[in-house]
């Protein structure tokens, strides 16, 4: 995938994108936000469109606000901080 890229948080510190495979095959970029995790897909990395897929600090995924049954493994969750 190249350069995993980088960011700032919602508290200015550095943080970084974890690449995760979906279990519906898509690929995401996920990433810490306040109340937990935001995933875009590679190609929307840069867009400043709202997200669409979020999950919470255990990892559930939703899109638009529902659960879609999906879990990130918490090894991936981890590696989203520097």
């Amino acid at each position: 995938m190249g350069t995993v890229p980088r960011y700032r948080d919602h508290f200015d510190r550095e943080t970084q994108a974890v690449g995760w495979n979906a279990p519906d095959g898509r690929r995401f970029l996920v990433c810490g936000t306040e109340h937990g995790y935001a995933l875009r897909s590679p190609d929307d990395w840069e867009s400043d469109d709202s997200v669409e897929f979020e999950a919470d600090l255990d990892g559930n995924v939703f899109f638009d606000g529902e659960p879609v049954g999906w879990k990130i493994p918490r090894e991936v969750l981890r590696r989203t901080a520097i």
